[in-house]
C-alpha cells in the first residue's frame, strides 16, 4: 500500500505505476461521465465513480488478484480501510475468477486511511482495503480507480 497526494514529488514507481499516475495528472476528469474507460484494453482501465460514502460499519474489506488499484479521490473526503494481505482469512465472497473480486468479515484491526481532494492510494494484489467509507457523514465522492493488471510491473 502506498498512500501520498497526486501533486507532491514521489519516490520512484514502477514505470507502469508512473504512467498511471500521469494520466491521473494529465487528464480533465470535471467533464468525464462516471464509467469506465479502457486505457490499454483490460490491462489498464480508469473507472470514474461517483458514489455516496458510506458508514464504516457496513462496508466490507476487499482484495484482488489480478489488478493493482489506485484509488484517487476528486472530491470529497473519503476514509478508505486497510491490512496487510492475509491469505488465511476466509472469503465470506470469492469472485476472483468472474471479476477480480474477493470479500472478507470486517477486521477489527483495520487501519483508517482518510483521503481528501487530490489524494490516492495504491493498493497491490492481495492487500485489503475497504474504499468509499464516510469519516463523519454520508457524503458524495467523486473519484477515479485506476486499474492495473500485476502482470504489467514486469515490464
Amino acid at each position: 500500500m502506498y498512500l501520498s497526494h497526486l501533486h507532491h514529488p514521489q519516490p520512484p514507481l514502477p514505470a507502469i505505476i508512473e504512467q498511471a499516475l500521469a494520466y491521473l495528472r494529465d487528464t480533465d476528469f470535471s467533464s468525464m461521465a462516471a464509467g469506465r474507460y479502457p486505457l490499454q484494453e483490460d490491462q489498464l482501465i480508469a473507472i470514474v465513480q461517483e458514489p455516496l460514502s458510506q458508514p464504516w460499519e457496513t462496508g466490507l474489506p476487499e482484495f484482488h488478484a489480478r489488478y493493482i488499484d489506485i484509488q484517487y479521490l476528486l472530491s470529497g473526503t473519503e476514509v478508505i480501510g486497510f491490512l496487510p494481505e492475509n491469505a488465511t482469512l476466509p472469503r465470506l465472497t470469492d469472485q476472483l475468477a468472474e471479476r477480480d473480486i474477493a470479500f472478507v468479515a470486517a477486521q477489527p484491526l483495520e487501519s483508517r486511511l482518510v483521503l481528501t481532494a487530490g489524494m490516492f492510494a495504491i493498493f497491490y494484489p492481495g492487500e485489503l482495503h475497504k474504499p468509499c467509507r464516510a469519516l463523519e457523514q454520508a457524503e458524495p465522492l467523486r473519484k477515479v480507480v485506476i486499474k492495473i493488471d500485476s502482470s504489467l510491473l514486469a515490464r
